[in-house]
């Protein structure tokens, strides 16, 4: 289960970020003028840092620098806006059942990450899941095929592609923090000279040890 989570959380990091320009201070985002704030950016990343440090020890690798986390939580909470956006225009919006977590899934959660945030944690998986599942439903609604075990991956993909050629449509921007330009690509460590590589990273616990830090 945690690396079905994982390998949920990092299908995001395939998702390309687009458009940049002034945001209000206080936001991470905005989308078709929606605002996604740094609360919620600030609790998507810590969420990743959880997950990310379980399966970086599991896996015995190191984990992404704090930076690289919250550009792949932005990404997680701009992308899910929109690709709800786009399954309900496309008349294609999965069932809840299709991508929320089972009773047992949530047991397992609970059991791995005894101290962590359970609602926030679960929330960020079923985000990522739904993803996803949307992502194959656009597939196959484009392409007129049906999704089968074999096909899921080219759907996914298909899918994927429009959530990215969609960020353009829903005047995306982001924080100048992120370094992220209008091309997707990352053009600096912060995106401006007058915010610290420092202001990237989350407030972290100073009782945590080494290990448990995203750093």
């Amino acid at each position: 289960m945690l690396t079905r989570a994982r390998a949920a959380v990092l299908t995001l990091t395939a998702l390309t970020l687009s458009a940049c320009s002034a945001v209000h201070p206080g936001d991470a985002a905005v989308v078709a003028g929606e605002s996604i704030s740094m609360k919620s950016l600030n609790q998507t990343a810590a969420i990743y840092c959880t997950l990310t440090l379980r399966s970086a020890e599991a896996q015995g690798g190191a984990a992404p620098d704090n930076a690289e986390l919250r550009r792949q939580a932005i990404t997680s909470l701009v992308s899910v806006v929109i690709a709800r956006r786009l399954a309900a225009d496309a008349g294609v919006t999965p069932r809840p059942s299709d991508y929320e977590l089972t009773g047992a899934q949530k047991d397992q959660i609970a059991t791995a990450f005894p101290k962590g945030d359970l609602d926030q944690i679960n929330a960020a998986i079923e985000d990522s899941q739904e993803i996803s599942v949307i992502s194959i439903a656009l597939g196959a609604d484009s392409t007129g095929q049906a999704r089968t075990e074999a096909n899921e991956a080219e759907l996914a993909q298909a899918g994927r592609a429009q959530i990215n050629a969609a960020y353009a449509d829903n005047d995306v921007k982001f924080a100048p923090r992120f370094g992220l330009s209008s091309t997707t690509k990352q053009i600096a460590s912060t995106g401006s000279i007058s915010v610290a590589p420092a202001d990237l990273a989350a407030p972290q616990p100073t009782d945590l040890p080494a290990a448990q830090r995203c750093s």
